[in-house]
């Protein structure tokens, strides 16, 4: 008489259940950086989307009779919209945006850390070639937008 018993040894399970965890390594790791990839990216469209909303501010503050000019001041880990020529510290009107815990600013090219746009005219105050970028950037640096603003305000490149 012959004993036929079906089923899987030891080895067998082991080898699966081995193949099993390293493709689910593989898929857990590749998600982790399409997440910093997506905050990198929405990071830098809120950024573009209050750029114009000051700018827009500022345009129609030339109409009032206290046209005023509104602006951004960036700081590695947060930025703060803001009301007038200089950024206050003290003026309880600023709003601040903090970034997501894996994003940073990296290279802030704007004088003073800030970017101002007139009153009237919404163009950047004390434009400067060379002076018109800021870089967003993950913690683990494989992430990098750049943006660069030309004088009239306008975004000329995401990169």
């Amino acid at each position: 008489m012959k004993n036929n018993q079906s089923g899987l040894t030891l080895i067998e399970l082991v080898v699966v259940m081995g193949i099993l965890l390293m493709l689910f390594g593989f898929v857990s790791f590749n998600l982790v950086g399409v997440q910093r990839t997506t905050s990198v990216n929405s990071t830098g469209e809120s950024l573009i989307s209050d750029m114009s909303s000051q700018q827009t501010k500022a345009m129609l503050g030339a109409g009032s009779s206290n046209g005023n000019s509104y602006g951004i001041y960036f700081q590695p880990d947060k930025y703060t919209l803001f009301k007038g020529t200089i950024y206050s510290v003290s003026d309880p009107n600023n709003f601040t945006v903090s970034l997501d815990s894996g994003s940073a600013f990296t290279n802030i090219t704007f004088p003073s850390s800030s970017i101002i746009f007139s009153s009237g005219t919404g163009e950047i105050s004390g434009f400067s070639s060379g002076q018109n970028t800021v870089s967003i950037q993950d913690i683990q640096g494989t992430k990098t937008i750049t943006i660069t603003v030309n004088r009239y305000g306008v975004v000329t490149s995401e990169n």
